[in-house]
């Protein structure tokens, strides 16, 4: 897993928590990996079905040790090639957070707002695991070589603002931002590791899947 993230590609997924809302989440998204189990397993099976490579846990808001121990369950049961572990890089309990995942294939601190943040949750993150960890900001700029020294597997974008230059990134996984799949698809920029987050589903991968990298 280590050696794909620093310099393999990989088509990664879409997003969960959007697609759960539109069927009828109201709450906390990991407490459905225990009361609506065939619902999130459905959003990770059309994602891999769609050409995911990796599907991401539903845990990023943080998890109860039950509800990530399942989440990793179901991502398993999608049948894609690897699973990462999701986490907010701001959760305020990350290392009991990133302890939970660790059956997974690779920890995910995703969604860093700051690069005091973004290194700071990396830095947390190593000192409880051995996976591979991967970096992603929402921010038009990220410390994309600076996360390397620290010690990240990849290092990327994620969600809205949309990166002002995502040259030198592995990972881009932008939201729909109200764009149509093929619009989406389009603008998304060049990476190794590239995939969607809020608002986008199975055909926006599917979209993406047919452009170039």
């Amino acid at each position: 897993m280590r050696e794909v993230l620093r310099g393999g590609t990989l088509l990664l997924d879409a997003a969960m928590g959007t697609s759960l809302m539109a069927r009828g989440l109201s709450g906390r998204a990991p407490a459905w990996n225990l009361t609506h189990a065939a619902d999130v397993q459905a959003v990770h099976a059309a994602h891999v079905k769609a050409g995911a490579e990796i599907v991401l846990t539903n845990t990023f808001v943080g998890a109860s040790a039950e509800e990530a121990a399942a989440a990793i369950r179901l991502a398993r049961q999608s049948g894609a090639r690897y699973v990462g572990g999701s986490l907010w890089a701001g959760a305020p309990d990350l290392e009991r957070q990133v302890a939970q995942l660790a059956a997974a294939d690779s920890i995910w601190l995703e969604a860093a707002i700051s690069a005091q943040q973004a290194v700071a949750a990396l830095r947390t993150a190593l000192q409880v695991t051995g996976l591979p960890v991967v970096v992603t900001c929402a921010m038009p700029v990220a410390p994309l070589q600076e996360l390397r020294a620290a010690g990240a597997a990849a290092v990327g974008y994620v969600c809205s603002p949309w990166p002002a230059d995502a040259r030198g990134a592995d990972v881009v996984k932008p939201a729909a931002d109200g764009l149509t799949a093929s619009e989406w698809a389009a603008k998304v920029p060049a990476a190794r590791l590239r995939g969607g987050c809020c608002g986008t589903d199975e055909t926006y991968l599917a979209a993406l899947r047919a452009t170039a990298r």
